[in-house]
Formats: structure tokens, C-alpha cells, sequence
């Protein structure tokens, strides 16, 4: 008897609805296989439906034939999720000293099928693109890196390799009490087109292979992705484009509800001009994506630290991990309201007649409003592209679930201008909930439709 995939030693197996393994694997075989615990079903030619073993572990289990019998030890059940996108979920975060225990001081219960082909428990850094099995993927990858700095075909040093998948799961299974692993996808550089759903050699059949060799069941995907998008062309067609993406993931999963998590932009310090209107572009459709795809939420990111021009440090992947886990199990117990705006107005400001206040509020947060210091990340423009800014906002007032803009700018005309927070690439905002979840990065839009729209 030989398994082909599906099962292997050290594998995690997603539980379904009543806490019970579903697994779906292939093998080679002689007359009746059974399993020393759990069912065995024939769903026809090579194809086997493994189930009934409840969730925890770890097992032992022995799968056999009339001929041969293979054990397979360290199996556990629980959640199984798929991490995907480009490089900030790959990670290139620096793993701080505070957190280096955590590659020493694993939990045989928070584990990841790693691009080795091997399960194990999980470290933060969970990528490792130069041991993909798919040669167009792991080749190009590791010439890259020998023309860089680096010199080398793949790091030396695994401790700038963090991204926010390990605090997910981590945070998953502190939060579920229940066994979790993760399925590394991400390649960094990738743009929504690698991820074409109907190409053998794209990112997505690559995941679609990982995941079978995993049981091709899984209980949702968090990805992070959109750098690439970052262009007037794909910009326009984001919206449509991961509709199809989503769709994809709960066609080929068998699941119309498949939860999904994404993560917001954060910035790039190089971009101007129209490439950082772009990614500004990009992050109001993530932050309005929850309106257009069902069980989808947003997690926002603009408070958070970089460890280079473009990726989120190592200490910033530990909050978006939480974030993300937070977000995830609001989905799980039927909650799909994000932070969002909820209303605009304007007010006379209470202490000089002629000024005026732009009140936003918003809604779906937890507590109050607050901020690290002086609260700060709005941004006032006269054109759509925000690239004539307005410079007559005087200070920020939080105050409950409202943020006071108080400017000098004629109440007549205000309506006319745009409004964003964290706009462009070169912003710094810090406004969170008591909670500590960042609100999200918005516009540029017109005020007046913002006041119209609530």
C-alpha cells in the first residue's frame, strides 16, 4: 500500500462542524483499506475520505490493506488555514529578541505544513520559497537572491523571514483552545494575475497542490496581497478581480462561505505622485470589499511599523496576526460588521465661531477612540488624486466613536474637497479602538458624498 497524498505523519486534519476529521487522500491499494481509528470511505479509482476522529490529538494512526499496512503518527485535529498573497505575508519582518523563544519554544499543537513538504511546529518565520517543489516558483526565486545583496540562493540568517501567519494560528488556538495549522502560499512580488485560477503554472496551482497534499479541506484563508495592484490599470479592476479570486477559493474548497480575511495596504516610502494615489486607491477598495464578498473582513494595518521601505517589522506581524485571528473568529460566530465610517458632518467649532469641525464617526469599533500620542493621519485635498493638499486642519479631537477635524476652511467649501486618512505612502496615523484595532485608511473622497452616503 502506498498513500500518494493527503496524509502524512505530523499532519493537523480540519475538524468539521461536529469537531470530527474530514480528510481526502489518495492511494494505491490491494482489496479493503482500513484505519485503526476513524472511517474509511472508497469514493471511487484512488480517492479515500477519511473521517470520525475527533478533534485533538496527537493519534496514531494505521492505514492498511490486504497486503500492507503504513502507520502514521502525530496526527491532530482541529483548524487548518490557508496563508496567501506576495511578500508581506511571506515575510520580511526581523525577528525581535523578545520573540527569538518562540523559534525554540515551539507548541506541538500550532504546526505548519512547511515548502519542504514536511509538517512540523510552527516559527514565525513559516516561508521558505527556495524549498518550493514547483520549479517555476523556486528557480527564478533563487537566482533572483544570487544577483542581489544577499549573494545567496536563499538566507542564511532565517530570522528576517517574519510575517503574520505563525501569530495568526498561535493566536487561533490560544483563542479556540482547539489544535491549528497553516498552509504557507505566499510569494512575494506576486500580483492578482500570478494568481490566475486557470493556469498550471500560476501561484494558485501551486496552493491548490498544497492544500490537497493536506486533505483538500481547510477552514478559511487569510491573505495579504495588493503591492502589486498598485497601478492605475489593476486599481480600477481590483474590485472585480477579487470577487473572482474568493470565488475561486470556495468553488475549488467546496465551501460558499469559506472565510477570508484580508489585510489592508500599509505604504511604500518611495511611492509619489500618482503611485501613491494608486495605493491609496487600493486600500479604500479593501476597506469597502466586506460590502461586495460575503464573510470577508478587512483588517487595517496604518498604524503599524515597517522594517524596510515597504514591509511591516517583525513586531508589527505579531499585532496583525492577532488582528487577523480576531477578525477571523468574528466571521466564525457570524459577525462580518468591520470598522468603518458610519456618518460625517459638519459642526461650528465650540470655542471660535468661525471655524468649523468636520465630525467622523464610525462604527463596529471596540471602546472608545484613542490614539499613541497626538492623534494624527487625516488629510484635506482639492483634487480626487489628492496631490493639492489643503493645509488648514488645526488639530484632531477624539471623543468616543467621533474624531473632531477642526480646520479653517469656509464651511461652504468644505463640502467640495476631498478627505482621507493615511492617504498616499508617506503618512503616519495612529488612531486605534480601545482595542487596539487600527481604523481603517480611507479615500480621497469628495466630502459631500460621504455626507450624502450616511
Amino acid at each position: 500500500m502506498k498513500i500518494i497524498k493527503g496524509l502524512k505523519s505530523g499532519a493537523l486534519l480540519q475538524r468539521d462542524e461536529k469537531g470530527l476529521c474530514v480528510c481526502f487522500f489518495e492511494a494505491e491499494f490491494k482489496g479493503e483499506v482500513k484505519a485503526s481509528i476513524g472511517d474509511i470511505e472508497n469514493l471511487g479509482g484512488n480517492l479515500f475520505k477519511l473521517s470520525g476522529i475527533k478533534t485533538g490529538g496527537p493519534y496514531e494512526i494505521v492505514i492498511s490493506d490486504e497486503a500492507d499496512e503504513i502507520k502514521l503518527t502525530d496526527i491532530c485535529v482541529g483548524d487548518l488555514w490557508i496563508l496567501a498573497g506576495q511578500s508581506n505575508m511571506e515575510g520580511a519582518g526581523r525577528l525581535r529578541s523578545n520573540l527569538a523563544e518562540l523559534e525554540i519554544n515551539t507548541d506541538s499543537e500550532v504546526r505548519a505544513y512547511y515548502m519542504s513538504e514536511t509538517w512540523a511546529p510552527a516559527k514565525p518565520q513559516l516561508h521558505q520559497i527556495w524549498e518550493i517543489k514547483e520549479d517555476y516558483i523556486r528557480i527564478p526565486y533563487r537566482e533572483y537572491r544570487k544577483g542581489t545583496k544577499w549573494g545567496t540562493e536563499y538566507p542564511e540568517n532565517h530570522r528576517d523571514g517574519v510575517g503574520p501567519g505563525y501569530f495568526f494560528i498561535k493566536s487561533m488556538k490560544e483563542k479556540t483552545k482547539v489544535p491549528q495549522g497553516a498552509i504557507p502560499c505566499a510569494v512575494g512580488g506576486s500580483c492578482l494575475k500570478n494568481w490566475e485560477t486557470d493556469r498550471d503554472n500560476a501561484l494558485y496551482a501551486m496552493m491548490k497542490r498544497r492544500v490537497a497534499e493536506c486533505g483538500n479541506v481547510v477552514k478559511g484563508v487569510f491573505w495579504h496581497q495588493g503591492e502589486s495592484q498598485c497601478n492605475e490599470g489593476d486599481a480600477k479592476t481590483f474590485t472585480e478581480d477579487m470577487k473572482n479570486l474568493v470565488n475561486a477559493f470556495r468553488r475549488d474548497f467546496g465551501n460558499e462561505n469559506l472565510p477570508f480575511v484580508q489585510a489592508q495596504l500599509h505604504k511604500f516610502t518611495l511611492a509619489e505622485g500618482d503611485c501613491a494615489y494608486c495605493w491609496s486607491v487600493i486600500r479604500d477598495k479593501q476597506r469597502t470589499l466586506y460590502k461586495e464578498i460575503s464573510n470577508l473582513l478587512t483588517v487595517n494595518t496604518c498604524d503599524l511599523e515597517l522594517d524596510d521601505m515597504i514591509h511591516l517589522s517583525g513586531a508589527s506581524h505579531e499585532i496583525l496576526g492577532e488582528r487577523a485571528a480576531n477578525a477571523m473568529l468574528k466571521i466564525l460566530n457570524g459577525d462580518t460588521d468591520q470598522i468603518d465610517i458610519e456618518s460625517i458632518e459638519l459642526t461650528n467649532d465650540e470655542f471660535v465661531p468661525f471655524l468649523s469641525n468636520i465630525v467622523v464617526k464610525f462604527k463596529n469599533l471596540n471602546g472608545d477612540l484613542k490614539s499613541s500620542g497626538i492623534p494624527y493621519g487625516f488629510y484635506i485635498s482639492k483634487d480626487e488624486k489628492g496631490l493639492e493638499e489643503v493645509k488648514r486642519i488645526i488639530h484632531l479631537k477624539l471623543e468616543g466613536d467621533k474624531v473632531y477635524i477642526k480646520n479653517e476652511i469656509e464651511p461652504e467649501e468644505i463640502g467640495d474637497l476631498y478627505l482621507s486618512y493615511a492617504y498616499g505612502c508617506s503618512y503616519y496615523a495612529n488612531i486605534t479602538d480601545s482595542e487596539n484595532n487600527a481604523i481603517p485608511a480611507f479615500g480621497p473622497v469628495k466630502i459631500k458624498d460621504l455626507m450624502k452616503s450616511n
